[in-house]
């Protein structure tokens, strides 16, 4: 049974991992085409001053419409993806994740950590979609803050929990040696895709500050007014020169980040003892036993009733 649990944690997390994958790379790919096809032009079709397409510098906004196709793409790939991986409880199931539950930190075990916080981080950055700062209304901002701290659970909330597991810089003696039951290439090839998560998540915040500071000059950033005709301001006018350059590699740090964040899944899984299991070929006919075991009870109170009431 528990060859059967461990085996189906591996399959689970390998799954969830993939789904996430494809969750980036069809938002990605459908983005990139909308933008091609359509954007240059405002909500009424007329071109921007600047002949440039508009150019999100997150992907939470380009998904943050779930009526639109990168909405819908990115919700149902990647909800599915953390689902499956949560459901996997490979941080307790998977000898190369586990480090056991005397590690912990504020009282709460590292193992319970990685379960916990991640995976439902990223549910909630599917769920709760985010919008246009220059849309947002006081209720929007709730929404803001919730899928920001879904993204914070998921990027560091990982990072921390696979830093302290593997070693990783600052972590490094954390547990006893041999603690994690993983071999030394992986570690090493762990550690190096954990660098590259931190070096990427690191430009993407970086450049996030930097586009709302002062140092951005209003001309040289999107614009946004009233259209006759909508309640909500909308784009007017795209990004140019310097600033459309931030955008674009803001998005693509967050995207980088991402696939590797999914890559250290991917590689847990393809070093992991448990997807290699030989289950038994034939399953045991529980249902046959529970009869046997129900017609033996039957004839045992069938001799009981025949022997009759006990003389006094």
């Amino acid at each position: 049974v528990e060859a059967v649990a461990r085996k189906r944690s591996a399959n689970l997390l390998f799954v969830g991992s993939v789904s996430g994958l494809l969750g980036f790379l069809f938002a990605f790919v459908i983005g990139v085409v909308a933008i091609q096809t359509h954007g240059r032009n405002d909500i009424n079709g007329v071109p921007f001053k600047s002949g440039r397409a508009y150019f999100p510098s997150t992907v939470s906004e380009m998904v943050h419409n779930p009526s639109k196709p990168t909405g819908k793409v990115f919700f149902a790939f990647c909800f599915v993806g953390a689902l499956m991986i949560f459901q996997s409880w490979y941080p307790m199931q998977l000898r190369n994740a586990y480090i056991g539950d005397d590690a912990m930190v504020c009282g709460v075990s590292w193992v319970t950590i990685r379960q916990f916080v991640p995976a439902p981080g990223m549910m909630m950055l599917a769920v709760i979609t985010t919008v246009p700062a220059a849309q947002a209304t006081v209720t929007d901002e709730f929404c803001i803050a919730l899928h920001l701290t879904g993204a914070a659970m998921l990027f560091v909330g990982y990072f921390a929990c696979e830093a302290h597991a593997i070693g990783w810089g600052p972590f490094g003696g954390c547990l006893p040696a041999g603690k994690l039951r993983e071999s030394e290439g992986n570690i090493i090839r762990r550690k190096l895709c954990l660098t590259g998560i931190g070096l990427f998540y690191l430009a993407f915040c970086v450049i996030q500050v930097v586009l709302c500071t002062p140092l951005i000059k209003p001309e040289d950033n999107d614009q946004w007014g009233h259209i006759e005709g909508y309640k909500e301001e909308q784009l007017i006018n795209t990004a140019t020169g310097y600033v459309k350059t931030l955008k674009v590699v803001s998005y693509g740090s967050e995207v980088v980040c991402g696939l590797l964040l999914i890559l250290s899944h991917l590689l847990i899984w393809h070093a992991s003892e448990e997807r290699m299991y030989d289950l038994p070929e034939e399953l045991g006919a529980l249902q046959s036993r529970l009869n046997v075991q129900t017609d033996s009870d039957d004839d045992d109170e069938g001799e009981s009733d025949e022997s009759g009431p006990a003389t006094p």
